[in-house]
């Protein structure tokens, strides 16, 4: 293991609460017609589309769930499963914030594949949320997004951006669960 500082800031949506056409900007395809879209511009640089009410409109109609927001139990149950995942496998969450629509955690000592790191915090976070329900739910969004941390000031920026969030519902720090 190396003694340059790693980690890796891994963010993802709950399901429904950031659809393709938002205000806030998308990288999904941008549906103009029925049958025409202009693909998704995801290359580095190239601006992110923004507030395309028709393609909000066709991606909410496409929903095969509910949209999700998470109360404080359900982050609570995020907040214990991903301690658990994650000390099983001798990692450490520095920071993390679950929100009632998003979930964002600094980890570190992990491996250096951000997309394999995300599965499993979201999966077993999936499982875990389904099972307190007592019923399978699609919880999370596809994907999400990995920012990898080289060096000590970017992970410390990083976690206080992660601890100064708003509406965080259950935090996690150095490993240890808190509720705001």
């Amino acid at each position: 293991m190396s003694d340059c500082p790693f980690a890796i800031h891994v963010t993802w949506t709950t399901y429904g609460t950031w659809l393709p056409g938002d205000a806030r900007g998308y990288v999904s395809p941008t549906r103009q017609h029925e049958a025409d879209t202009v693909p998704k511009q995801n290359l580095y640089g190239t601006p992110y589309a923004k507030n395309d009410s028709y393609t909000r409109q066709i991606a909410y109609a496409e929903q095969k769930f509910p949209t999700v927001y998470l109360n404080e139990k359900q982050a609570l149950v995020v907040a214990q499963q991903l301690v658990d995942a994650t000390e099983s496998r001798h990692w450490l969450i520095s920071q993390a914030a679950i929100m009632k629509n998003h979930t964002h955690v600094m980890m570190m000592q992990c491996p250096e594949d951000g997309s394999a790191v995300r599965r499993i915090l979201k999966g077993t976070t999936q499982a875990a949320l389904s099972k307190q329900a007592g019923t399978p739910n699609r919880w999370w969004t596809q994907g999400g997004s990995n920012r990898y941390k080289y060096d000590q000031l970017a992970i410390d920026n990083a976690n206080r951006y992660i601890k100064n969030q708003d509406g965080i519902l259950v935090g996690i720090e150095n490993g240890l669960i808190y509720i705001p």
